[in-house]
């Protein structure tokens, strides 16, 4: 990891305790950190660019999920991630677009879905994306809250949700319409 990048992220971090992101200044970021405003351009093209890269760097590479992990066990930790780190990600949330932090969310939910819920029980896209974008904005909804919720509460909507998922004594509902077969 780049050592001036994460200097300049952490000038920005600082920053944000101040004042709004729309009112901080790249220079105010680099006299934060005593650089000169050329290493900031070097790195990044933008403030946007720095959140951008704090959102992968802080965020996003440490709710991919581990092959071991139950979905569970992720969803725990994604939770305890984001109230470690519910300041920064508020302001992202609050100067970002919710669409757009959905879709950085999104490729680090979906696969979780296919493997962990999913998995050969449904084939249909539809209920993937569905369940992933669900995901996604339920996420975005504990970064909103003063205090995420707890993690007994969180076990018992993803087995909750995992029993949803589940066909009715194994067994796949099709509904016939005129154009097409939708599954239930």
């Amino acid at each position: 990891m780049c050592n001036t990048k994460r200097k300049i992220a952490d000038g920005l971090l600082e920053m944000l305790h101040e004042k709004p992101l729309r009112k901080i200044t790249v220079q105010d970021i680099m006299d934060c950190k005593d650089m000169k405003r050329q290493s900031f351009y070097y790195h990044f093209q933008d403030i946007y660019g720095v959140i951008e890269w704090m959102c992968n760097e802080d965020f996003l590479k440490l709710v991919t999920y581990k092959e071991e992990e139950e979905f569970d066990e992720w969803f725990c930790r994604v939770i305890s991630i984001i109230k470690e780190k519910r300041f920064f990600l508020r302001k992202v949330l609050e100067n970002i677009d919710r669409e757009r932090m959905i879709e950085r969310i999104y490729p680090v939910v979906e696969p979780q879905v296919k493997q962990r819920i999913i998995r050969e029980r449904s084939q249909n896209d539809m209920v993937i994306r569905f369940t992933a974008r669900s995901i996604c904005h339920f996420i975005l909804d504990c970064v909103a809250m003063r205090k995420g919720p707890e993690e007994a509460d969180i076990i018992d909507a993803v087995q909750s949700i995992g029993a949803l998922l589940q066909p009715v004594g194994g067994t796949i509902f099709v509904i016939s319409t005129p154009k097409t077969t939708l599954r239930a």
